[in-house]
């Protein structure tokens, strides 16, 4: 595993440890009758799709910008739908808090999409000045 990588895996677990600090927090101090119990897997989850996302699209920018923005898309894309399926699926079992379970899912989305769209910017802005 290259530099890179663990990095990027030290900054996803980081984001995820600080959630889990705000949503222990929130579910203890704030609103303990609406907490989820499929959240810490909820995490869980999404932290490893992320990484397993991140280190498949890092063998990909090696083979060239065009073919690294075309298959991006199609993870992209692949990555909405499984997420889509989970929340689906969930929402279909257990509707109890279910606002609770979208703001939580959006927000999740939302922190490791940063994380990810910011270092494989960074990782191709590198690639493309190390080859001028």
């Amino acid at each position: 595993m290259n530099r890179e990588t663990k990095k990027f895996i030290g900054k996803i677990l980081i984001a995820a440890f600080f959630m889990v600090i705000m949503a222990w927090s929130i579910f203890t101090f704030f609103i303990p009758e609406k907490y989820l119990p499929i959240l810490p897997w909820m995490l869980i989850f999404f932290t490893l799709v992320a990484i397993t996302v991140h280190i498949y699209q890092v063998k990909l920018s090696k083979k060239g910008l065009g073919h690294f923005t075309r298959s991006s898309m199609i993870i992209s894309v692949g990555r909405l739908m499984l997420y889509s399926i989970f929340a689906f699926v969930y929402l279909a079992i257990n509707q109890k808090n279910a606002s609770v379970f979208v703001v939580s899912l959006v927000f999740i989305y939302s922190v490791y999409t940063i994380i990810e769209v910011s270092e494989l910017t960074r990782m191709m802005r590198r690639n493309n000045n190390s080859k001028k």
